[in-house]
């Protein structure tokens, strides 16, 4: 059973306009003085939660004393001390996920720390947030709403994108440099106008993020080892497949997403939130060549879209939802509250600020719908 400070109800409040004292406090993985490139999945966090809650955002550290939220991305298991309120984060079972496999420490809420669940990214997240029972069973990753707020007309360029993970390049440049030894990320000359590599690496702007929104669009279908990338391609109705590094065999194949197997718990915990409990895969095998081809025939063959209903998620956004709405003529990405938004941080500056015991009047108890 949960603890007495594990909670799955929503209770704040939600004043909008001048009744706000300041800005909605999140945690996320943004980029630091001595990163100079965004992750795109992680900086979408402050973007969906100003568009989703028609408010400014601050970015509050993961250890803080004050109470924050916590949104895009696998990090609830990050944030310690205070109060975290969780709508639509992922969780690692890992504490140390960075570390290696024999030093990695199961994930347990600290005791310092109040979870507030409003949803989770999946039923994987809730059950380890919440000790692995009862929740309110809200799923679905926020970036899922982007649609809501920007669809255009973007002329397909590419037969197939094939979104990188991190973990898969070579460096951190603006363009994608695969691992030399990730044969399957070589595309031949005759395919150069056809297959396009796609990095989540992004310049520190807001313009970069909408062109990397465009540059996933701009694809008639999308295959991806990183989480959003198969968010973005679900979300807008392109035909995608995860491209898996290992399975039962090379190629098409039905891809189980019970997170204890081999594949990735987070694409588990991602499609099982919409109670998918097996979704088609490509496995490819990072050290043997690609046929490409085959690929796209796989993806028009095996794909159907998924019925990506958000309004519980919206409705669950403990700080009140207010969507933006931009001005005639213009789209998200200019309006002040979007492109405003600070993407870079003195972390040191962020630790310090976060000792701070912060204090919100206007917060109160609301009942669970």
């Amino acid at each position: 059973m949960p603890d007495q400070d594990a909670q799955a109800s929503p209770h704040l409040s939600e004043p909008h306009g001048s009744d706000r004292p300041e800005p909605i406090p999140l945690g996320w993985a943004g980029a630091s003085l001595k990163a100079d490139y965004l992750n795109f999945g992680d900086a979408m966090s402050p973007v969906m939660v100003a568009l989703v809650g028609g408010w400014p955002v601050r970015r509050v550290a993961y250890e803080s004393s004050e109470l924050r939220l916590a949104a895009v991305g696998t990090i609830a298991h990050g944030f310690r001390g205070g109060e975290v309120h969780v709508w639509g984060a992922g969780c690692s079972r890992w504490a140390n996920p960075s570390a290696p496999l024999s030093a990695r420490r199961p994930y347990e809420r600290p005791t310092d720390t109040r979870m507030v669940i409003h949803a989770t990214r999946g039923p994987l997240s809730q059950r380890l947030l919440l000790g692995g029972a009862g929740g309110p069973n809200v799923f679905g990753d926020p970036v899922w709403l982007l649609p809501r707020f920007y669809r255009p007309q973007v002329k397909k360029k590419w037969a197939l994108g094939v979104v990188l993970h991190l973990s898969d390049l070579a460096d951190r440049a603006y363009e994608p440099h695969p691992l030399p030894e990730f044969q399957r990320y070589v595309v031949p000359e005759t395919l150069a106008g056809a297959v396009r590599l796609i990095t989540t690496v992004t310049p520190i702007d807001m313009l970069s993020l909408k062109a990397k929104v465009d540059e996933i669009l701009a694809c008639e279908r999308i295959v991806s080892m990183s989480l959003h990338g198969l968010v973005i391609a679900e979300a807008y109705g392109i035909p995608c497949l995860y491209f898996a590094a290992s399975g039962l065999k090379p190629g098409l194949g039905d891809i189980s997403l019970d997170p204890e197997t081999l594949v990735n718990p987070r694409i588990a915990d991602l499609y099982g939130g919409l109670g998918v409990r097996r979704r088609l895969g490509y496995v490819q095998p990072r050290r043997t060549p690609t046929d490409w081809d085959d690929v796209i025939d796989a993806i028009d063959r095996a794909w159907t879209p998924l019925d990506l209903d958000g309004d519980r998620l919206m409705a669950a956004f403990p700080f009140g939802a207010a969507p933006l709405r931009p001005a005639p003529g213009t789209d998200i990405w200019s309006h002040p509250l979007v492109r405003t938004l600070q993407l870079q941080h003195d972390v040191a500056q962020l630790q310090n600020a976060s000792k701070r015991k912060r204090t919100w009047p206007w917060l109160k108890p609301i009942a669970l719908a």
